[in-house]
Parts: structure tokens; sequence; C-alpha cells
């Protein structure tokens, strides 16, 4: 049995144009954000696990509580919306529930950006972009229609509505005007333009509904009355760059503002007068800028570009804590003693601290982002210095588990896989494969081949298994001056995609595109079982147990699996593992009985599991 224990989710993805990036419930002290195809929910309170939503088949865009925190409504690209129960939170142990779908909606013809509900927790309110509307009233329930959503002549970016009786509701575009409503059923009231000279970011209605605000890309504040959408004060220049988000504070006091200029402020809505500033960063960078912000319980939480969230106390001037993680596509894993290293398409490289029995609440990212990758992560290896990476920008670097770089050397050309054995570093390039000393990275060797290949699988300091592509095979070869070819295994169904060396050398597990494993004796090329034949696409990682008596094995059909060599029909496993498939398998403990491991994925997540060998007793 694989059993999954834990999770750490994505950041939000800010490359979506959406004001609503944070959704608070203050119910529960949780807050909600869309990441890749997922809904992230993460307790701000330590002892519960996230939750992750994952029934959309479109990119997510927007996630929104209902006021009893009970429910959420979600948004997606392509217009759909869907409301799920969000009480169902991780458990410790046992499988992560899959929250509930109570309804789903086709409400425009693109993208939703913002989304409202009323203080009764029955209507809302779906924004954003389409060809025949730009927004729809609608029961969560039936579905049925309570207003129309008039008076913009482009996408509306957000939506609020008055928590209070009797309810009123406000939408901005990028058409520079608010439009006021009355209702339910919600109609148009009126429309207020020439107060903002660009685009309208977000609008928010105070707690006690008293205020209603309005920020945007001209740096402009504009306050409304909350009952009858008349300005009230209007604020220029307010930050040094746009303001792209809005938050109250509880009681209705004050509201903070996140800015391009790197800071959030906080301002009295009577006088407009800066109450407080909040600054993520000495440094001004485009990474900084605040793309959105919510106030909670005990933090002002804020979102950078960057995609961390920044947490601030509600007094103090500089974060508190941020939270790190990936916004893109997890490529490749890997671990030492202490920490699990993951890397993704944008040459991000994260560390997890392995003694969090949640893996990693307070990750970290490795050295400086100056230092990384400048994109996709293809490799990453522990060897007996440090940890080393292989990149799509042509180069090896050699870190310290504490993150500091010690050595960057450039590749002949863009590395294929790289793996560590025997003291060396092979990677395997397209047409040529070379080795590198693991304590200095200075080249030993490099040979060409005259065919395309994928992968590197050493089994001594000069013999490698190489994946060759063209034929549809694997290559056994010696490395040195001249390149020679010790023997050509048996040909594969399909072109091989992964090749892993067993521990003791005796076995070499080659996987096909189809999804289907070839074990071989490495001593002289014979197949063992060809049985190994569970996944139905790519495998994309797998990893051996320390004792070779195991094979652990991720893929692009989302499964996992645990092959045997003593019993190839026994099969541990475990389908949609993680949403778009698996990336990468890692073993962080392992005693005969049981194991755990780590695995990572297209959405993300960094997930661990516990696989349960009594099964082979």
């Amino acid at each position: 049995m694989i059993t999954q224990t834990s999770l750490y989710p994505p950041q939000p993805n800010t490359a979506r144009a959406s004001s609503t990036f944070i959704s608070y419930d203050s119910q529960n002290n949780r807050i909600a954000y869309a990441s890749g195809r997922s809904i992230v929910v993460r307790s701000l309170d330590s002892d519960r696990l996230p939750v992750q939503f994952t029934k959309h088949t479109f990119p997510t865009t927007v996630a929104t509580f209902s006021p009893s925190g009970n429910y959420i409504a979600s948004g997606d690209e392509s217009g759909n919306v869907k409301i799920w129960d969000s009480s169902v939170y991780g458990k410790e142990e046992g499988l992560l529930e899959q929250p509930v779908v109570k309804a789903e909606y086709q409400i425009l013809s693109g993208p939703i950006r913002s989304i409202a509900w009323d203080g009764d927790n029955q209507r809302v309110i779906a924004v954003g972009e389409g060809k025949d509307q730009f927004g729809h009233c609608f029961t969560w329930d039936s579905g049925n229609s309570v207003g129309e959503i008039q008076g913009h002549s482009t996408v509306i970016n957000a939506v609020d509505i008055k928590p209070q009786r009797p309810y009123r509701a406000a939408t901005v575009s990028a058409d520079k005007a608010l439009v006021f409503y009355n209702g339910p059923p919600f109609k148009f009231d009126k429309s207020v333009r020439g107060r903002h000279k660009n685009v309208i970011r977000d609008v928010k209605f105070s707690p006690d509904g008293k205020w209603l605000v309005s920020v945007g890309s001209d740096r402009t504040i504009v306050v409304y009355d909350g009952k009858t959408g008349e300005v009230s004060n209007t604020l220029e220049d307010a930050h040094n760059g746009g303001i792209f988000g809005v938050s109250w504070f509880a009681d209705s006091s004050a509201f903070v503002t996140a800015s391009a200029d790197n800071t959030l402020k906080a301002w009295n809505p009577e006088s407009l007068e800066s109450k407080h500033t909040y600054t993520v960063d000495a440094d001004s960078t485009v990474s900084n800028q605040q793309v959105g912000v919510v106030v909670t319980k005990d933090y002002v939480i804020s979102l950078s570009l960057n995609g961390n969230l920044n947490f601030f106390k509600h007094s103090d001037n500089a974060p508190t804590k941020k939270w790190y993680g990936h916004q893109k596509s997890i490529t490749s894993v890997s671990s030492d003693d202490k920490n699990v290293y993951t890397g993704d398409a944008d040459g991000l490289i994260v560390r997890w601290n392995r003694d969090d029995p949640k893996l990693g609440s307070t990750p970290e990212i490795l050295g400086n982002r100056e230092d990384q990758h400048t994109n996709y992560v293809d490799s990453i290896v522990k060897t007996d210095g440090g940890i080393v990476t292989a990149g799509w920008d042509d180069k090896l670097k050699l870190w310290t588990p504490d993150g500091a770089v010690v050595k960057t050397t450039q590749l002949e050309s863009q590395p294929k896989h790289l793996a560590f054995a025997y003291g060396r570093l092979f990677v395997a390039h397209e047409s040529a494969i070379a080795s590198y000393d693991a304590a200095s990275l200075e080249k030993i060797s490099s040979n060409s081949i005259n065919f395309k290949a994928s992968y590197v699988g050493p089994i001594s300091e000069t013999k490698v298994l190489v994946a060759n592509l063209t034929g549809s095979k694997v290559e056994e070869l010696e490395l040195g001056a001249n390149l020679k070819t010790v023997r050509s295994y048996q040909p594969l169904r399909s072109a091989p995609s992964l090749i892993k060396v067993s521990p003791d050398g005796q076995y070499a597990a080659v996987a096909d595109t189809a999804g289907k494993y070839t074990l071989y004796n490495t001593s002289d090329g014979s197949v063992v079982t060809t049985r190994w034949a569970f996944h139905n696409s790519r495998v994309e990682d797998a990893e051996w147990t320390a004792d070779s008596k195991f094979l652990l094995s991720g893929g692009l059909d989302s499964s996992l699996f645990v092959y045997s060599v003593a019993r190839p029909m026994k099969v541990l496993k475990f389908p949609l593992a993680h949403q778009n498939g698996v990336t990468g398998v890692k073993w962080i403990d392992y005693d005969q009985s049981k194991g755990v491991f780590v695995s990572t994925g297209s959405d993300g997540f960094v997930k661990t599991w516990t696989a349960d060998f009594s099964v082979y007793a």
C-alpha cells in the first residue's frame, strides 16, 4: 500500500491578470488561491495540512471563500465556475480527501477574473472576460440569475458585494469606470467615471459596509459611500507605482493597498492619510512588486510578483516570515541527510527541511536568485561534496548544502540528463556523453556519439548505459580517449526514456516512452523481466531502494508504482498522485518493511508518501 502523508503546495500564479489572488476565511483562519489547474487551501494554523482541489480542467484563475467559510467558488480560464465544499481538511495520516463539487456553471466565454459572495452565502457574482457579457449574478445552488452586470465596455477586473443588507455591488474595469449596483436582484444604479485615469485593478467594501474603495494602475485611491456609491474622497499618487490590490482590516478602521513600488500602505478611509507602511525588501525590484494583499487575524499577507507570500504583523514594518515555493512545474528532485531539493521550469531551486513533519513549512530558496539557473532545471544530484544541478542554460552548478554556489561550469551543449556515481558526474547530451570530476567540476572526458541520447546510467568509472533514441535500444559504452561500444542491449518496443542502474550494479531498469520497463542484468545484458508494465504513458523518474530490491516509479499518467525484483507481478500503486503527471521521485527513508519517499509533479506540489512492503512478506 502507498499512503500519502503530507504535501507542500506551490505558490500563487501571478502570471495571470487578476486582483483577487488571495481569499481569506476568517472563520477558520485559512487562505485560498489559484495555482496551475489547482486551487490551494492553506491553514494559517500550523496543525492542518493544505488541501488541493484538482477538479478544474483548465488553468484556474481565482478562488473565493463564502462568508461562512463552508464553500469556495473557483473560476478558470474557460469561464467555468465551480462551487465546492471547503470544510474538508487534510488529515495527518491516511488519504487526503478531495473536496466535493456542489455545483458547476459555465459563466463566461473567457477567463474569470474575480468572484464575490453575498452575506447570506447564497448569491454569487463572477466577472471577467467574455464576448457577450463580462459578468453574471446567480444563486450558487440552482444557478438562477439574480440580476445583470452592465455598464462596462471591456473586461471586468474585480467585483465585491456589500456584506450587509441592503446589498450593494460594485465592479471595476479596464475601461477606467466603477459601476454601482442595487439589489438583489442586482441592477445598474450608476457609473463613476473620470476618477481613475488608467485601469482600475481592485474594489472592496469595508466589513461594516460604510465604505467602498477602488485602486488602479494610475496610483489613485478613490473612496465611495458604501450605500450610495457617491465619491467621498480621492487621493492621487498614493504610491510610487501602480496599485494592484486592496484589503480591509476587520474593524473597518483602515484598508491596505499593495503596489508595484514594493510596499504596502494602510490608510484611514475618511482622511486618506497613510497610517502605516509595510516594506517587503530594502531593494526595489520587479520581482518584489506587490500584486495582492489580504488582511487576516494576525497578519497582513501580501503576494510578490515572484510568488512569495509575505507575512507582516499588523504593526510591523518588515515581514515576520515569508512562504517560498514553486510557481511552475517541478522538473527535478534530490535529497541529502537533512534536506530535499527541488528545481522547476523557471530555474528556481528550493530546499525543504526533511526533519519537518510537513516537509518544509519554512522552505528556502537555494542561494540567491541571481546564482540560480536562468531556466529549466534538468537534474539535481547529491554528490560527496554537496549538490550539483544541471540546467538548460547549459551550466553545471556545485552548491553547498547551505545554499552557496561553489563553482559553475559551462557545458558544451544542453544537458539531457545528469547522473552521479563513482565520484564522477556523467552528462548526457543529445550527441555526446561527458564526464566531470564531482568535486571540481573539471571535465574528464567527452565522447561524441552517432545517435540521439536522452539518458545516462553509470555502471563503473568509465562504463555507462546510454538511451539510444535513434535505435530504440540501450548502448553500453566505455568512455575515454576513444569511445568504445561494449554491447547493444536487446531492442525495445519504443524508444527508451529512462535508465536506472541498481545500487549493487546488478540490474538496469529501462523504461520506454510507452511506460513499459525491461529489467536487464548488467553483467551480460540479458533480460530479467518485462513484467513491469503498469504505466500507460512515459515514465518521468524512478529510483531504486538501497538494497536493490524495489524500484519506485512515477510517470505522465500521474501514477506512482513500486516494483519488486523478486515478485515482478506484485506492485504497489497509487493512481492520480499528481495533477498533470509525476515528474520526480526520491526515497528519503527505507528499512525493508516500509519506505518513505517524496514525489513532485507538474502541478508544482511536493508530496510525501509511505510505502508498506508487508504484502511482499
